[in-house]
């Protein structure tokens, strides 16, 4: 009578584990492509909402806020016309990709005139407002905050 022992061979078992390490080191780096895609992704929606807020704004009262009119302080949009009527919170929290605290949230600066090059953006989502109210924009940066790395413009 044959007596066969059942389980697996050292050799399968080694087997298994180098499939599981290739399949890993080539799934990882994907999943956390697609986390920094989806944060990316998700600061523009933000953006789109603030610029459809401004724009209601601008509907209802004839023109956008002014420089004079909104602060940023810290990641945080203070905006007593704009916040909550028409958009419940601009702060650092809001935003999603991974950067220095500073660098997080909203920052405001004056919309260059055309033609004229944009300051250097001093966080993730940037309002660009006129002194006149005339105009209003929304720019989304990546992590790296230059001005080649715009991900979003309502413009």
């Amino acid at each position: 009578m044959s007596h066969r022992q059942k389980g697996f061979t050292l050799i399968e078992v080694m087997l298994v584990v180098v499939i599981i390490s290739v399949l890993a080191a080539v799934a990882i780096p994907r999943l956390a492509g697609n986390s920094d895609k989806a944060r990316e992704n998700a600061d523009i929606i933000t953006a789109r909402q603030v610029k459809a807020a401004l724009d209601r704004y601008e509907i209802e009262n004839g023109s956008y806020p002014t420089n004079d009119d909104v602060e940023a302080k810290n990641g945080e949009i203070i905006c007593s016309k704009l916040i909550p009527a028409y958009i419940n919170q601009l702060d650092a929290s809001v935003t999603q990709q991974s950067v220095p605290e500073e660098k997080r949230g909203f920052g405001l600066q004056e919309l260059p005139s055309s033609g004229e090059a944009y300051p250097t953006p001093t966080n993730l989502i940037m309002i660009y407002l006129t002194d006149d109210g005339r105009a209003a924009e929304v720019r989304v940066y990546d992590k790296n905050l230059d001005l080649n790395s715009c991900l979003w413009s309502s413009d």
